[in-house]
């Protein structure tokens, strides 16, 4: 919903059901054009289907119909969407899936490609698959005398929001889901709901800070930010570390590094390499558009639109 708010869209929670259990959730973001009678239904990282059994990809099957049921057919809209990632195995299936029923691969929203790092394993297993360099930087920050405050109150979210604002300033770099959008969100959600923040602090100073979400099967990395002295402190690989334990800790099997951009932010793909997972693009994202010219007007306004942004 704050998302949707965001985008200038509205937001609509969705549960899919099939034989009275729901095999699907998914939060569709909906774009209407004014007297067009269409528009988008945008849905990232969703629907949510995944349980790690042999029945994932039916129940995304029987999802993917119900979305372009209602969103394309029924109301006239153009349905885009990407998954969240997974095992290689289940994305390969989603993507066949996709296509047995009609979706298309489109370049008009950018793929999320990441690395994603099996954490269903003992903590001796995990870090043998660290980068020895990453190995090293770990030990270091366990040497140095870091101390770490964690939880998801507003309070911690708060602290971590004024470093991270310093933090950008000094970086000279802008995000679009920041720290100001994840505190105000943060004091909006229900307890389950909420991020999880870590911040390291050395002699009573913080002098780093890591926010992730905690849902599902899979621990994602959103923001971090550190000082000087915390880059010196390497507080940025146990934050990370931190993350990756209180996530197996909880029964999570999967580490997302939020996303990675080998070509512009060379230094900050190097660092999550480090961890030895698997470099990945998630399936997505596809498209499926109603016929009719209505919906082919609303994505060349689309792109109208997005020209004119830039």
């Amino acid at each position: 919903m704050a998302l949707a708010k965001l985008r200038g869209a509205r937001s609509e929670h969705i549960a899919i059901y099939e034989s009275q259990q729901i095999i699907g959730l998914a939060d569709v973001r909906i774009k209407q054009i004014p007297l067009l009678g269409s528009g988008l239904a945008f849905i990232s990282g969703g629907p949510m289907t995944r349980l790690g059994n042999e029945n994932d990809l039916s129940r995304l099957h029987s999802c993917l119909q119900a979305l372009s049921q209602e969103y394309s057919v029924r109301q006239g809209l153009v349905l885009r969407l990407f998954l969240p990632p997974g095992p290689e195995e289940w994305m390969q299936g989603a993507r066949t899936t996709f296509e047995s029923l009609g979706f298309q691969l489109t370049t008009k929203s950018p793929i999320y490609r990441t690395i994603l790092l099996n954490i269903d394993r003992s903590d001796e297993e995990i870090r043998k698959t660290f980068l020895q360099k990453w190995r090293n930087g770990l030990n270091q920050a366990q040497r140095h005398g870091l101390t770490l405050r964690t939880g998801t109150q507003a309070e911690l979210m708060a602290e971590f929001r004024d470093l991270y604002r310093e933090f950008i300033q000094k970086k000279g770099f802008q995000c679009d889901l920041d720290a100001d959008f994840y505190y105000e969100l943060q004091c909006r959600c229900e307890e389950v709901e909420r991020q999880w923040i870590a911040l390291a602090d050395f002699e009573g100073q913080m002098v780093a800070g890591h926010v992730s979400s905690l849902l599902g099967d899979t621990c994602v990395y959103l923001l971090g930010a550190s000082t000087d002295v915390g880059l010196t402190k390497n507080a940025s690989y146990l934050l990370q570390w931190n993350a990756i334990v209180t996530a197996r800790e909880r029964g999570l099997k999967w580490y997302d590094l939020g996303g990675i951009d080998p070509e512009a932010a060379e230094g900050v793909y190097k660092f999550k390499r480090g961890l030895g997972g698997s470099d990945i693009i998630s399936p997505g994202p596809y498209e499926f558009t109603p016929p009719g010219v209505r919906s082919r007007l609303a994505l060349k306004l689309e792109e109208i639109y997005r020209k004119a942004r830039r």
